[in-house]
């Protein structure tokens, strides 16, 4: 829908006081019908083709939009082949990938889940970013995204990969500090930060990519943490789990969890299905990763845990 007064507004405040932003804040927000919309002094102004005018607090769209924008996405969104995390790349820098093969049970064969298992391991090999974003992220080849979100470390002298670490005279580098996505969102904010620190004063751009890689991190540290806390570093009470992609891309899938109290390598009759009534699906795989680990469980990949591919069959 094309506004007629909407040019009013400049592009951050077009960003923030969108019609959906509007409507996620007050769901009784009818947005048809609109002539225009402007902002007057702490409102918002929606004036219909009739006429009519109703005002809406700027405020809590705000908030809306902080919100949405760093909103968490669920577990799989971002998840590589066989449940790979994000890999390392230069610079302190990291490629985020596309959850394609969890959207559905045939999303594994779509061209850009192929070309992810293609070249996982091969990112490393290209060091100029702008080189790695085309390939990322193009109407061909939909991989995943570019973060850094401790930002990016750029060295003095680039190691030489075929000399041995002690023969090269390494100077510090030196991080940016500024976190970075090569999302469209992040990229939009970053054009455009001026003029949301004017409305939104202290903003800084952010997105659902960096959350999502801050929650994951949280996990992996939390996880080490329990393991490091056992004398052995083996501990005693894990969880195994797996998720089975919905048939269709509108479904959530089914998470499937197994516990146990005598390690990981425990042989098949020493776990249990944890509460076997209950479906739980993708929306519920950050909350029952918490839940396992506030009672000192760690969790594992059931890919990762051979002895326990045929319970998994049965159940």
């Amino acid at each position: 829908m094309t506004l007629l007064i909407q040019d009013q507004l400049n592009s951050a405040q077009k960003q923030i006081y969108s019609l959906s932003n509007i409507k996620r804040t007050f769901p009784d927000f009818d947005e048809t019908d609109i002539n225009s919309i402007h902002l007057k002094e702490t409102s918002i102004v929606a004036v219909y083709q009739d006429g009519t005018e109703l005002c809406y607090a700027k405020q809590p769209i705000i908030d809306t939009y902080r919100t949405f924008t760093m909103r968490l996405k669920d577990f799989f969104s971002y998840l590589g082949p066989n449940f790979r995390g994000p890999s390392i790349w230069h610079n302190n820098s990291y490629v985020i990938f596309k959850g394609w093969h969890y959207q559905h049970q045939l999303s594994a064969n779509t061209g850009s889940a192929m070309l992810q298992r293609e070249w996982i391991d091969k990112f490393m090999h290209l060091k100029d970013p702008a080189k790695l974003k085309a390939l990322l992220q193009n109407e061909h080849t939909d991989l995943g995204y570019l973060i850094a979100p401790d930002g990016f470390c750029t060295p003095e002298h680039e190691l030489n990969l075929n000399t041995e670490l002690e023969d090269v005279d390494t100077k510090p580098v030196v991080p940016t500090k500024e976190p970075y996505c090569s999302c469209g969102s992040f990229s939009n904010q970053i054009l455009n930060l001026t003029e949301l620190q004017q409305e939104i004063p202290g903003y800084k751009p952010t997105c659902i990519h960096l959350t999502w890689f801050a929650k994951y991190r949280e996990l992996l540290c939390r996880r080490t943490e329990i393991r490091e806390s056992s004398p052995t570093y083996v501990p005693d009470k894990c969880v195994a789990w797996w998720y089975a992609p919905p048939e269709t891309a509108s479904g959530k899938g089914r998470f499937l969890l197994l516990h146990t109290k005598h390690g990981p390598q425990a042989p098949v009759t020493h776990w249990r299905t944890y509460k076997p009534q209950e479906l739980f699906t993708r929306d519920d795989a950050w909350t029952l990763f918490d839940s396992m680990m506030n009672a000192g469980y760690v969790p594992y990949p059931g890919v990762a845990l051979p002895q326990l591919k045929q319970a998994l069959q049965k159940i």
